[in-house]
């Protein structure tokens, strides 16, 4: 990473399996995940959004709403949702308006109330247990401030656009660094725009994949970095697979590539195998022969299962279960 930076169905029982049966910690599991060691069962993961209202407070209601659902759902690493807005700036409604964007302290603001909720989640989490905070990235966030105008900006004077794109890249190395010194172990980067869905090829290459790279090496000594590509549509996958990041994640079952033509080009840990499109509309049993499937594709080392991104905010915890279940049972 650092070179980098600087360069079929199956039918199961779902009956649990003890956890004494099981002699590694989350930490351990996760690290020999991604290193592509010996594992007593795959690790396992999700997420979804959870919106309180209001969005930004009180402090201590984020992080309890997310303890909650890891104690009902027990993944082995936790993947801490970043469901504050990004903090309110001028309107961006020319593109020489992007020249003024400023660089944001991480401590103030909103995102100073997520570095709370994170030091409060990490207060009240077992320390066998990681975390990472989602990260979303450059284009998320210009696409979101500029009420959707991003690219017809960028198309029109492409130097003042990419003055605010610098900054908003400053902003999100600060608040990435201060988020691990607040207990996060890495970063969920959610990486947009690098799809069919978003800028074209030759634009995301040309401006976007600069500052992408750029904020995940400012975080390239944490341990555990998940580059999530987000995209359903002609994913723009061998450009930023290979990101500076620990594991990868992508909708392989809602949009692809599949993994077993990833794991052709990729050779690092890739998270994925549950398909978060049909979540709610598949039984328990579905889901776990889906999970035990994605297992069988992928191999047992170099893999974590989970969906490619989040599930539906009101997945019942019994379909959440399924996904643990599936990890354990294959």
């Amino acid at each position: 990473m650092r070179d980098f930076c600087s360069s079929v169905i199956i039918t199961v029982n779902l009956s649990r399996p003890p956890l004494e049966t099981f002699s590694m910690t989350p930490r351990e599991r996760i690290t020999a995940a991604v290193n592509g060691e010996s594992l007593d069962r795959v690790p396992y993961m999700a997420w979804h959004h959870f919106n309180p209202d209001p969005p930004a407070g009180p402090k201590s209601q984020m992080a309890e709403i997310q303890l909650r659902f890891y104690r009902s759902f027990h993944p082995d690493l936790l993947k801490v949702m970043h469901d504050v807005p990004f903090q309110p700036i001028n309107e961006l409604n020319t593109p020489e308006d992007w020249r003024s964007i400023p660089v944001l302290d991480p401590n103030e603001g909103n995102f100073g109330l997520q570095l709370h909720t994170l030091r409060e989640i990490r207060k009240g989490l077992d320390s066998n247990v990681p975390m990472v905070e989602t990260l979303f990235g450059v284009y998320s966030y210009a696409r979101d401030i500029s009420k959707g105008k991003l690219l017809e900006h960028l198309r029109a004077d492409p130097d003042s656009v990419n003055v605010g794109l610098a900054a908003l890249a400053e902003s999100l190395k600060s608040y990435a660094r201060a988020s691990l010194e607040s207990g996060s172990e890495g970063v969920f980067y959610a990486l947009s725009g690098a799809s069919a869905e978003g800028a074209t090829r030759e634009e995301y290459a040309a401006t976007f994949l600069q500052y992408d790279k750029g904020i995940l090496c400012s975080v390239d000594d944490a341990p555990f970095n998940i580059l999530h590509l987000h995209g359903y549509t002609d994913l723009y996958f061998d450009l930023i697979h290979n990101l500076p990041a620990a594991i990868v994640n992508w909708s392989d079952r809602a949009g692809g590539p599949t993994i077993s033509d990833a794991r052709k080009i990729h050779r690092g840990c890739i998270l994925g195998g549950v398909d978060e499109k049909r979540f709610n509309n598949m039984t328990v049993q579905q889901i776990s022969n889906l999970g035990r499937a994605a297992i069988a594709e992928a191999g047992v080392r170099h893999f974590i299962l989970g969906p490619g991104c989040s599930v539906p905010d009101n997945s019942s915890v019994e379909k959440l279960q399924a996904i643990a279940q599936a990890a354990a049972l294959a």
